[in-house]
């Protein structure tokens, strides 16, 4: 099919009307907002559902869609042009971490807590995130020098990297805004209009890959499609009937920066230990070992997504029930639902890893990407735990304790793959992510136990295992039928087994019979 495409002249257009569409439509959705569903909104519980199901679905839809178009993007660019776009678009999420600089979690906390805030703090903060792009100017340029010179950067990983610090100007705005309407409780609405801004990125961006602008290409569409982004979500603010207040005010930039820096550092330390064996593995075996890597990180990539609009959806819950013994009880309860997610993923990767990698990529990925994945997929469930813990230690504003843990893991992270991909690889990459989550998961354990309260660990980690064991012997036995079946069968076993051994009990049936509108009080619990 992609070959076709490729030699119809009109491709190109076509697919840039589609991304004209898609941004008309996001213009449209911003004005008229989702009347519908803020009708809805009556109960905590319903509140937490739908701002974490609706983001949540809107971006493993968002990353399905990214999947359709890396498929097309991974045969278009070949192996060598992945590796590059690839260091471009690490190279960016470092730099919008940096501008970012926490401000997000903390304006999230900070109008959940003080709603009237809001516009001040808009302001404000988009005011910081730029003089922070702006600073970063020097750096970016002094890199691109460099990484010419002496890291064997080419011209259009380059170039794409100017256009993509460039997005981040409008980007700042986007993300400003988005907090305001996270600390509102209100999730669904910006969640939307990613959807429909993710559409106008796929068809403006296979426009450019079919008429031939490969690499940089690609960052001029994020440049494009960021500014529309922007503009949609400026007009969504009406629905909150908030207006940024541009003011600048030093006392009040130094005590924003003092309360983020951390947050700062949390973020950039898990962009570091996740992103950095990126440059390591390119470094020490090439653009077309770093094709493989990164093909089966693709499929990780969209699991990140499931912890962090989770937490983000009860952040502000777990804000509210700072210093009192609600609290652990909405942490524990929040970690066994992840952890009851994160173990069907494990066991259902295992066993589609190759058509994953297949469909992903083509046989031209297989079998190496396949196995990445296999050993890559067990960072999940310590990394949901993690997710939860982290926000729940930010919600008594002990943000430190969590930039000393991600220190740590990150010195891990950095020491391991410094001596070990070079002799063994991206198979030694994935390894060292899977442990560096337990690395991590040991200080944030003990800060858990300090600020939050005794947590039953052991009940959390031991509880799913019988309906752990049920799936994987179903895939197992049925494995000779093919492989989807097998996953299904094993699923089924699951769900079966899981209220068996007692795992889903009265609380989460209070919780789901609130959700679906029925009697019975699931209070302010996560």
């Amino acid at each position: 099919m992609i070959e076709t495409l490729a030699a119809w002249p009109q491709a190109p257009l076509a697919f840039a009307l589609f991304g004209l569409a898609s941004a008309l439509a996001l213009l449209g959705l911003a004005w008229s907002g989702l009347p519908a569903v803020e009708r809805a909104l009556t109960t905590s519980a319903r509140r937490v559902f739908t701002n974490s199901a609706m983001p949540l679905a809107a971006q493993l839809f968002n990353r399905a869609v990214d999947l359709a178009f890396a498929a097309f993007a991974l045969r278009l660019l070949g192996v060598t042009g992945n590796g590059q776009y690839a260091i471009a678009v690490v190279t960016w999420l470092y730099l919008k971490t940096v501008s970012d600089f926490g401000l997000s979690v903390l304006v999230t906390r900070e109008v959940a807590q003080a709603p009237t805030s809001a516009a001040r703090l808009l302001g404000m903060t988009t005011v910081l995130r730029l003089a922070v792009l702006l600073f970063l100017g020097p750096a970016v340029a002094a890199y691109l020098l460099a990484g010419r010179q002496w890291f064997q950067l080419s011209t259009d990983s380059a170039y794409a990297i100017m256009l993509l610090y460039l997005s981040l100007v409008p980007g700042s705005y986007s993300e400003a805004i988005n907090s305001v309407f996270n600390g509102h409780e209100k999730m669904h609405l910006p969640a939307a209009l990613t959807v429909l801004t993710n559409f106008s990125r796929f068809g403006f961006g296979l426009a450019a890959l079919f008429a031939g602008y490969g690499v940089p290409g690609l960052a001029a569409v994020s440049v494009l499609v960021t500014t529309i982004s922007a503009l949609a979500f400026r007009l969504a603010l009406r629905h909150l009937r908030v207006r940024p207040i541009w003011s600048f005010s030093p006392s009040e930039a130094r005590r924003l920066l003092g309360l983020a820096w951390p947050l700062l550092l949390n973020g950039l330390l898990i962009t570091l230990f996740f992103r950095l064996d990126t440059f390591v593995i390119q470094a020490a075996q090439g653009d077309r070992a770093l094709g493989i890597y990164d093909a089966a990180y693709k499929f990780a990539n969209l699991l990140l997504l499931i912890p962090s609009y989770f937490v983000l959806a009860i952040f502000p819950i777990l804000s509210r029930q700072a210093g009192s013994e609600h609290l652990r009880d909405s942490f524990e309860l929040a970690a066994k639902f992840l952890l009851l997610i994160a173990w069907p993923i494990v066991l259902g990767t295992m066993a589609l890893a190759p058509l994953m990698i297949r469909i992903l990529g083509g046989d031209a990925f297989l079998p190496e990407a396949a196995t990445v994945l296999r050993v890559l997929i067990w960072f999940t469930p310590l990394h949901y735990v993690n997710g939860v813990a982290q926000y729940a230690i930010i919600a008594v504003n002990q943000q430190r304790q969590i930039a000393r843990a991600y220190a740590l893991a990150t010195v891990f992270n950095l020491v391991a793959n410094l001596l070990l991909v070079p002799r063994f690889g991206y198979l030694a990459a994935a390894v060292i992510t899977v442990l560096t989550e337990i690395v991590l998961f040991i200080p944030l354990h003990r800060a858990i136990h300090r600020y939050v309260g005794p947590v039953a660990w052991h009940w959390l980690a031991l509880a799913p295992l019988p309906a752990v064991m049920a799936m994987a012997g179903g895939i197992v036995l049925s494995h000779w039928i093919g492989s989807i079946v097998a996953v299904t069968v094993g699923f089924l076993l699951y769900l079966i087994v899981l209220p068996l051994s007692r795992v889903v009990g009265p609380t989460e049936y209070r919780i789901l019979r609130e959700l679906a509108g029925r009697p019975g009080a699931a209070g302010s619990r996560a």
